[in-house]
């Protein structure tokens, strides 16, 4: 919420102001930065939070803001169909428009990426090799048996960076397959939530050896020497990261100036400081990158092509299905994809026909959802973020409400059927 502001020739100094929710360290690392290229230019940093930038930006004359820089992706959607932004003159040659076949900019140009951060695995190689468990490499092997209890991954209600997380999930397996998945792999382990350390923590503690994640969590700490590793899937989701000009300001040069700067390679290559690490949207960067560093211009799996301005709007149902289908029954699920494991190891292992379609069967119910992909498109307009939800909660709370019955159902008819087969291999139905 505070500001700052250079004070280098700063009577002289054309003043800038900057909406942002980038911390201080990375902030002050770009000002400084800033002022040695362009001392002419003094930048004074506004500090909101994604959900607080919008209204503060939507005010009359935009509350004074030249540029708006931030994680929020959203927000500069939002605000492009409102018309705040002015069209982006900064020379933007050398950034492209795509990771692969993943859309990372505004392709009328009205707002430019600046960095990204991939999803991926955060991992502790000594507590794999200690436990003799391999790395996983892609999303389905988070659900193999032998990762069972050894793996953290952040709920989508509570955690920032969790909804679309999941959403990449969905989309690269698919949703129903995602959502089975994902209920497979949350049975499988602990799901995480703030309020205690977080993930590189406990990872560092080597009380979990894998961690669902964002990568700069990770790599900024294995940067600062914590004996930790970071893997991408097969099929990596990235979220960029935004600069615009609001269209009420008055210094358009001045802002145009400071856009070309976090977009030349100067302004790139902070992004490998440390404290940052975060992923350059400039391939011709990756020239100067530490050794190691992941080049996401250079991945196979960039044909993955997860479009995060399309699906944001249904991020907020991804959330609320994530709660009432896998968090809230957490235990439950556990119990149930137990005995669907064993009911499929039996039918498996004595190869009847019905007995497999049984378990078959069994474990599409036990990871269903009540809403199809084409449902959701429909209802994601009655879901806003948390942070807008208002009046809208008690539509929420409904929806919630007439899912569970259909999710109770499911899961009831999956225990069925997983110990009917059971009871055929002289097993039992026991737990």
């Amino acid at each position: 919420m505070g500001v700052i502001s250079g004070t280098a020739a700063a009577d002289a100094a054309e003043r800038l102001v900057v909406l942002t929710a980038y911390p201080e360290d990375v902030v002050s690392r770009y000002q400084a930065a800033f002022k040695k290229a362009r001392p002419d230019i003094d930048l004074e940093i506004i500090w909101r939070m994604p959900r607080d930038a919008l209204p503060y930006l939507r005010q009359s004359g935009q509350g004074g803001v030249d540029v708006y820089w931030s994680a929020a992706y959203a927000n500069f959607l939002a605000l492009k169909s409102e018309h705040a932004w002015r069209k982006l003159a900064a020379d933007r040659a050398a950034v492209p428009e795509r990771v692969g076949d993943a859309p990372i900019a505004d392709p009328e140009g009205y707002f430019a990426a600046t960095e990204m951060a991939g999803y991926g695995f955060g991992l502790n190689p000594e507590y794999l090799r200690r436990h003799s468990l391999p790395a996983p490499k892609t999303w389905e092997d988070l659900a193999r048996p032998e990762f069972e209890g050894h793996l953290l991954f952040p709920i989508p209600s509570k955690v920032g960076f969790a909804p679309m997380l999941a959403d990449v999930v969905l989309e690269a397996c698919g949703w129903e397959k995602g959502w089975s998945l994902l209920s497979e792999i949350a049975a499988n382990n602990e799901l995480f939530a703030p309020g205690g350390p977080f993930m590189t923590d406990i990872l560092t503690s080597e009380k979990k050896g894998i961690a669902v994640s964002m990568d700069f969590f990770f790599a900024s700490a294995i940067a600062n020497g914590a004996p930790l590793a970071f893997e991408y899937p097969d099929r990596v989701g990235y979220s960029p990261a935004h600069v615009a000009i609001a269209a009420s300001t008055g210094k358009p040069e001045a802002a145009k100036a400071f856009v070309e700067f976090l977009l030349s390679q100067e302004g790139q290559k902070i992004l490998f400081h440390p404290d940052i690490r975060k992923l350059p949207v400039r391939p011709d960067v990756y020239r100067s990158a530490p050794a190691g560093y992941f080049r996401p211009f250079e991945q196979p799996g960039n044909g993955f092509g997860y479009d995060a301005a399309r699906n944001l709007a249904r991020l907020p149902l991804v959330s609320t299905l994530f709660d009432a289908a896998i968090a809230s029954r957490h235990e439950a699920l556990k119990s149930l994809w137990a005995l669907v494991r064993r009911a499929e190891a039996e039918a498996k292992r004595l190869g009847k026909v019905d007995m497999l379609e049984k378990a078959a069967r069994a474990r599409a119910l036990a990871g269903s959802v009540p809403v199809s992909e084409s449902e959701a498109e429909v209802l994601k307009s009655q879901f806003k973020p948390r942070s807008e939800q208002g009046d809208a909660q008690h539509r929420v709370d409904a929806a919630k409400s007439a899912w569970r019955e259909s999710i109770e159902r499911n899961a009831a008819e999956a225990e069925r059927l997983a110990r009917e087969v059971l009871a055929a291999a002289g097993q039992g139905g026991g737990a």
